[in-house]
């Protein structure tokens, strides 16, 4: 099974560069949460209008340079304490959750990428930590693999709008959660869902912990079998995984599957997000 490199970040990735100007996109909310059936904390309209670089200096560097140079900056933002919707300019406010979430996909993927290269180096060496993080039985290489690759991050940022809401969602501003991720066990801690009953939200310390159990959860549970044999049949071709082709199984991940994979798609479509496969944390 072949592993294909992505692009390495140029040196100078990352100088002094203006905010990037991005043309209006058509803006379709479609949000698998309850946000939308809740009355809001407060009325956005009562409070002043929000510019990215007041959540954090670094944010207002230009996407087209990451789609280009395969690299994104090493911004890494514990939470997203306000709304989102304060940034009146909806194409400013898609680049802004764009920006925060990119580094921590990144991050997560270059680290997929490091335990792949060493299975795929030594097979034979391969630590017994890594077969138990992955849930597999200690030799069985062929699905290791399977299971240590990365998510395409076209699919992890079109499934992080969809499910927080652009991140407005009190799911992600109260418990770090942009993927609806679930438990249920009652006596976990959690946040209690308004419009239904039987499990609660689960809660993570900061985004980047949200993004990693997000990974861990399409790379080992059983419900997501499909899912990786799709991305090895891909590497098996000489492609890189495709997080279009991806969303054809994750029929499991929604309540409305006949509808999921479409929205999905639509929500890369809109937003070009195919632009940012591949992207690595810059190196200094």
């Amino acid at each position: 099974m072949s592993i294909q490199p992505d692009s390495k970040p140029h040196p100078r990735t990352f100088a002094v560069l203006a905010i990037l100007g991005a043309a209006a996109l058509a803006l379709a909310l479609l949000i698998f949460t309850d946000r939308g059936s809740e009355p809001p904390e407060q009325d956005i309209a009562e409070l002043p209008p929000l510019v990215a670089t007041e959540i954090h200096s670094g944010l207002s560097y230009p996407l087209d340079a990451v789609a280009q140079l395969k690299a994104v900056p090493a911004l890494f933002i514990d939470t997203i304490e306000v709304n989102l919707d304060r940034i009146r300019d909806t194409a400013e406010k898609k680049a802004t959750f764009f920006r925060i979430m990119l580094p921590h996909i990144a991050r997560e993927n270059d680290r997929i990428r490091e335990e792949r290269a060493k299975i795929s180096a030594a097979p034979g060496k391969v630590p017994a930590r890594l077969y138990d993080k992955y849930g597999v039985d200690a030799g069985d290489i062929k699905e290791l693999l399977k299971r240590v690759d990365v998510i395409p991050a076209s699919l992890v940022l079109a499934q992080a709008a969809l499910e927080s809401g652009w991140g407005t969602s009190r799911f992600a501003r109260h418990g770090n959660n942009f993927f609806g991720m679930r438990t249920y066990d009652m006596d976990a801690k959690g946040i209690d869902p308004k419009q239904a009953d039987g499990f609660k939200v689960m809660v993570f310390k900061d985004i980047a912990a949200s993004v990693r159990a997000y990974i861990r959860n399409l790379n080992t549970h059983a419900a997501y079998t499909k899912f990786r044999q799709a991305r090895a049949e891909q590497r098996a071709q000489g492609r890189p995984p495709s997080g279009r082709m991806m969303t054809n199984y994750l029929t499991a991940y929604s309540e409305i599957p006949e509808k999921y994979g479409a929205r999905l798609r639509g929500m890369m479509d809109r937003n070009s997000l195919d632009r940012f496969d591949g992207v690595r944390v810059a190196r200094d």
